[in-house]
């Protein structure tokens, strides 16, 4: 995994093509969201994320939920950390980020960059890993 300054770190699982994510880009990000132990907490396409492929979403031949968070990078609309990993990322293509709890979402979440998940459950389990304040912990 690469790391960068800030603590976050990434890794591309399937390199994309064309001209990288720079500030400015507009980009559309299909997203799962994980605790720093691998417990699956939502995602973009739902409960089908889950999976045991590590991680990596095979959907050929499945219909799945399709809520791709879409942002400008650079427009505070991402979390810094989501927002500062996309730098450099290639369309098509496939990054593991982890992001330092200081730099994922912030209380209140409804006023939080983005992604925010929409249900319940998610939300409360963010809340409760805000709420420890480990700087050790990640998303």
């Amino acid at each position: 995994m690469q790391k960068l300054k800030s603590g976050v770190r990434y890794i591309d699982l399937k390199e994309g093509s064309g001209a990288g994510a720079s500030s400015g880009s507009r980009v559309s990000l299909q997203w799962v969201l994980r605790r720093s132990n691998g417990y699956f907490v939502t995602s973009s396409f739902g409960q089908v994320a889950s999976g045991p492929d590590a991680g990596i979403l095979k959907l050929s031949g499945m219909s799945a939920p399709n809520d791709p968070f879409l942002f400008t990078v650079g427009s505070n609309a991402a979390l810094p950390g989501l927002d500062e990993a996309v730098l450099g990322m290639k369309k098509g293509g496939v990054r593991r980020i982890v992001v330092p709890t200081r730099l994922s979402y912030t209380q209140p979440l409804k006023s939080s960059p983005g992604p925010v998940p929409e249900d319940y459950g998610a939300r409360r389990q963010i809340e409760r890993e805000l709420a420890k304040m480990d700087p050790e912990n990640f998303f």
